[in-house]
């Protein structure tokens, strides 16, 4: 691109102002054809025959010529096609999809998450307040929230409405449905979703898990769902929210373990 000395002013295709070379000596002879124009190639009719043969005055011929050059300049700098030229905008972080799966079993009304000096909430209310924020901070992405209690199931489906993420979000309530955990059945359908669409050819989702770790029923214990995990390359990005981590059952990954061991990340909240 060829800049012209002009602020912020460029040309993509600069080689078209050879076309306006010719415009300073097109001028005379072009008002001297319009101003001795033969008669014989003028309009003949019987109503203006007083008129017919009367040529432009010189003055009048040289604007009318004037206004053909502009034009003609006019549309040469078109072709030239004039850009402002700056600073390139940054482009905007690419969308990616983020499922995240939630604890909302009994544990989680434990009013033991330090929130200031002396001042403890609830887990779920800490919970609630990160995904909030977590949300917030990414206006492009989709999310799809998948809820845990005694059983699994979701609780908004993928979407772009974060209006509708915030509304579900601050409904959500510890033990709102029984009175355990079935963390493995949260991950294996979350992970079971995850597959399905990297199958279908779409973009995987981003796995997070909002937890206090504590796994209490369902029918697939964490460590099944870390195995499943692993043969389908899901990486689990984990955040705790018991305030000093949670000691995982005997036998069984830790939420620290499950991320580590699928290439996740362990976060404690």
């Amino acid at each position: 691109m060829t800049s012209l000395g002009l602020a912020s002013l460029g040309m993509a295709s600069p080689w078209w102002l050879l076309a306006l070379l010719p415009l300073p000596w097109a001028f005379a002879p072009l008002k001297r054809y319009l101003t001795h124009r033969p008669a014989a190639i003028m309009l003949r009719h019987p109503l203006i025959v007083d008129h017919q043969h009367t040529p432009p005055p010189a003055r009048r011929a040289g604007l009318i010529v004037g206004l053909w050059l502009a034009s003609y300049a006019a549309l040469v700098i078109a072709l030239t096609h004039p850009v402002w030229q700056g600073e390139f905008l940054p482009a905007p972080p690419p969308a990616r999809s983020i499922l995240l799966l939630v604890d909302a079993s009994p544990s989680m009304q434990a009013e033991d998450f330090p929130a200031g000096k002396d001042h403890f909430i609830a887990r779920i209310d800490a919970m609630k307040q990160g995904l909030l924020r977590f949300i917030a901070a990414r206006p492009q992405d989709r999310f799809s929230v998948i809820v845990v209690t005694n059983s699994a199931g979701t609780l908004v489906p993928m979407t772009t409405d974060h209006a509708v993420l915030d509304y579900w979000i601050r409904q959500l309530r510890a033990g709102i449905n029984g009175s355990g955990t079935a963390l493995g059945d949260g991950l294996a359908m979350a992970i079971r979703s995850i597959a399905a669409q990297s199958q279908a050819g779409q973009p995987a989702p981003l796995l997070v898990v909002w937890t206090d770790g504590f796994s209490t029923g369902g029918l697939m214990t964490p460590a099944e769902a870390l195995a499943l995990a692993r043969a389908y390359g899901i990486k689990l990005f984990t955040v705790n929210l018991a305030p000093k981590g949670s000691p995982p059952d005997q036998g069984q990954p830790s939420l620290a373990q499950l991320a580590d061991l699928t290439g996740g990340k362990p976060i404690l909240a």
